[in-house]
């Protein structure tokens, strides 16, 4: 059997990074895949970077992966003021060759016939969200795989196209996925989730049986928060964490 682990949006979140990881080893996955949004937010950006890297974990493009490669870029500025912030605190603490190893990510990877991967959303416009009936619809006329996974909205949610209807999209359970409508699994979020529940999230897939399971993962939450005020990181970054929002 293969076992595949999606990671997402570990948004600089190291020690949240720390935890999942550990927690995977005990599922004994043949893979992990990341999502994208490595960085931004949060206050450990450089340790994030390197460990995907040494540890050869396959990732795609984020879109808070991409600012930090805008040096000097006039899109930077148009962000709101708080990411902004967060992008050019973060810009300063990575090395050059981790910002061209940033910018070199690919923005979709395809696994043969099994599934395809993105950080957002298949929908028209770059970092669209797969969050409810609406985005997950204007997913599915662009998705051309039958099974996809994506990060980006935080939550973890599955969506499964109705093409006679509005997709079903629901949080995700361990299930089997069925193999006739397209599927897209939002994996949620590493470092920051934003469906209520704190815990850090990750999500395995065993290929052959179609197995879909959610994991959520404690850790030292207040840790981090101390983290990221000690580096001047705005406020709310740090508050959002405990309440996962």
């Amino acid at each position: 059997m293969t076992k595949i682990a999606f990671i997402s949006d570990i948004h600089s979140n190291f020690d949240a990074l720390q935890a999942v990881m550990t927690a995977l080893k005990e599922e004994a996955c043949d893979l992990t895949l990341c999502l994208g949004d490595i960085v931004g937010y949060g206050p450990c950006p450089s340790e994030c970077v390197d460990y995907i890297r040494q540890n050869n974990i396959q990732t795609v493009l984020g879109n808070h992966d991409e600012y930090v490669t805008l040096l000097m870029d006039p899109r930077v500025e148009r962000l709101r003021e708080d990411i902004r912030i967060a992008i050019e605190w973060t810009q300063a603490q990575l090395s050059m060759d981790d910002l061209k190893w940033l910018a070199m990510l690919p923005f979709e990877m395809a696994a043969e016939d099994f599934f395809t991967i993105i950080h957002g959303s298949f929908a028209p416009g770059k970092w669209r969200y797969c969050l409810d009936e609406p985005t997950f619809a204007a997913n599915f006329k662009g998705q051309q795989a039958q099974l996809a996974f994506c990060g980006h909205s935080h939550s973890p949610l599955i969506g499964i196209d109705r093409p006679d209807g509005a997709p079903v999209v629901d949080y995700i359970r361990r299930c089997k996925l069925p193999e006739d409508e397209k599927i897209m699994v939002n994996v949620g979020s590493v470092g920051q989730p934003r469906d209520r529940d704190p815990r850090a999230c990750a999500v395995t897939y065993v290929v052959e049986t179609r197995e879909l399971k959610l994991h959520r993962v404690e850790y030292d939450i207040a840790a981090v928060q101390e983290k990221i005020r000690a580096a001047g990181l705005p406020e709310k970054f740090a508050m959002r964490l405990e309440v996962g929002r």
